[in-house]
């Protein structure tokens, strides 16, 4: 069984060296319009051609989004879909969702949690990854406390199963004390931003962990081509 993941990207798979192993958790930071949703794209896309399960959970927009995205990049989701190796979770419509599976009650983290295990359960033994875009609305209406336990417990859980989980937030969402106690759970963290040059704004993104309470990254200018997807153009170091 394949021991490690990549996203497709070139560059960005060139920082992970040896890639990242299932079980591990991947934190993506960004804000709105910065590419959370594409590079998410990207990562199921990647997921599709080496032969794993992927999960989508939409939660910002219609699970159509991501099979339309999808569709731009030459991956004819339907046909994933019949094979069942495509699943989404449609936690964006409130009521009347067509999808297989559905969440609209954002009030109770536990129902979700119940929810996204058994939904994983009926892919036991599989590669599967799993992407939840974003998980910064799915905890907009509970409180700190609430929201660390459901963390702890559901990453625990994720990792004990094997599964390569990729949980997307939106910056300023959440409280910065909460997210710097949830960074410490994840693996691998993303943070996508936009930067400025002396002619124009550029965006960046910073691969990194966090150690010793520091996040430690190393970071690259992207753009985003609607043939190619993200493209990592440089590398501009380490550290942040």
């Amino acid at each position: 069984m394949r021991k490690a993941a990549y996203f497709g990207i070139e560059g960005l798979d060139r920082n992970l060296g040896k890639g990242v192993s299932y079980g591990s958790q991947i934190a993506v930071e960004g804000d709105s319009g910065i590419g959370k949703t594409v590079l998410a794209g990207e990562f199921i896309k990647e997921g599709l051609r080496c032969g794993d399960t992927c999960i989508y959970v939409a939660c910002d927009e219609p699970p159509v989004a991501m099979r339309e995205h999808l569709l731009s990049f030459k991956v004819g989701a339907p046909a994933y879909e019949e094979m069942d190796r495509l699943i989404f979770i449609d936690a964006y419509e409130e009521s009347g969702s067509a999808e297989k599976y559905a969440f609209s009650d954002h009030r109770h983290l536990v129902k979700y949690y119940v929810l996204e295990k058994e939904v994983l359960r009926c892919y036991a033994g599989r590669r599967v990854r799993l992407v939840v875009d974003s998980l910064s609305t799915l905890l907009t209406m509970a409180d700190t406390s609430e929201v660390l336990e459901f963390h702890r417990t559901r990453i625990k859980q994720l990792r004990k199963s094997g599964v390569l989980a990729m949980d997307i937030f939106v910056n300023g969402v959440l409280e910065p004390r909460v997210m710097t106690i949830t960074n410490h759970l994840y693996n691998l963290i993303i943070k996508m931003s936009f930067t400025s040059s002396t002619y124009s704004s550029l965006r960046q993104l910073q691969v990194g962990k966090v150690k010793s309470q520091q996040f430690v990254s190393s970071r690259h200018i992207f753009t985003i081509s609607p043939l190619y997807g993200i493209v990592v153009a440089a590398d501009m170091g380490v550290g942040e």
